[in-house]
């Protein structure tokens, strides 16, 4: 057995099964005796907010609930308030502190979800990845236009506003946490970089599948709780960005307000995931060595 197992990338479109996947692997590397247990991160930048679970998409399946301190191990599932940031260098620093210990146990790491930059930056050393949010500057730089935040920006780091392409440059979060780092003066979170091999695995179904099931989930999302998640987060007095981004929070809350009726919020909700899902297919051609094969395949030539 290596010292250090490789750590397992499973990523894709949202709805194409990435969780249920990776439960099936990590079931079956405990069957073959070939780790002594699984942690699994979840790699999604809106499932980590404890009040949209439903809403997010989270699908924790049942048996979690009595894993998670066990065999396998569930991380970074409902870890924050709506009102709490969360980076990719927090990201970062979650995985090393599970996957430090998985080390010492001879268990297997797999990485799961459809944030694509958590996956490719996984083992990124950049100490700007890990400057914490700051949350004054934050509700400062909110007021500012994309213009606004682009000159700032420009007077804190040209080179970095030059650096990035149209779409970065015109979007407000992206210009924000650009900012952030570029002035800030606080030591960023500190992590030991592990001498690990990272693999991998694309998890996708053909898009009339696809099309079928996020549209089945959005339904069932609406009628199972998702409108009561945003109605409380709407009450909240304050609520992080990247909460309010996820797919069915704008959609639902138009539902609230009597701007557009049940039909067409599904139908807006369903289209945005669909746009979402081919924006994640997009990212396969930015990762080495991708495996696109079967889960006994994946097992042999991984583990």
């Amino acid at each position: 057995m290596p010292k250090h197992l490789p750590i397992l990338s499973i990523f894709g479109p949202t709805g194409a099964g990435k969780t249920a996947t990776a439960l099936a692997l990590a079931k079956l590397l405990i069957e073959r005796k070939k780790v002594g247990g699984v942690d699994i991160i979840s790699a999604d930048s809106r499932q980590v907010y404890s009040d949209i679970p439903i809403l997010s998409g989270t699908d924790v399946p049942a048996e979690f609930v009595d894993c998670r301190s066990g065999e396998i191990r569930l991380h970074g599932i409902g870890m924050l308030a709506a009102d709490e940031s969360w980076s990719l260098g927090q990201f970062q620093v979650l995985f090393h502190t599970v996957y430090k210990q998985a080390i010492e146990k001879n268990r297997a790491t797999l990485i799961v979800g459809g944030t694509a930059l958590y996956h490719k930056q996984l083992l990124q050393s950049d100490p700007l990845l890990r400057v914490q949010p700051n949350e004054k500057l934050r509700r400062e730089l909110d007021a500012l236009s994309v213009e606004q935040l682009q000159a700032s920006l420009a007077s804190a780091d040209t080179k970095r506003l030059e650096r990035m392409n149209d779409s970065d440059r015109a979007n407000p979060r992206r210009l924000v946490r650009a900012i952030e780092q570029a002035i800030s003066t606080k030591p960023t979170l500190r992590v030991s970089q592990p001498n690990a091999c990272q693999r991998y695995w694309f998890i996708s179904v053909p898009d009339s599948i696809l099309e079928e099931r996020i549209a089945q989930r959005v339904r069932k999302r609406f009628q199972t709780g998702a409108v009561d998640e945003v109605r409380k987060v709407l009450a909240l007095s304050a609520v992080s960005k990247q909460l309010t981004t996820a797919c069915g929070l704008l959609e639902i809350s138009q539902y609230l307000a009597g701007k557009i009726d049940e039909t067409m919020c599904l139908q807006l909700w369903t289209t945005r995931e669909l746009r979402y899902a081919q924006s994640q297919k997009k990212w396969y051609s930015q990762f080495p060595d991708v495996l696109q094969t079967d889960l006994l395949a994946v097992l042999d030539s991984v583990y």
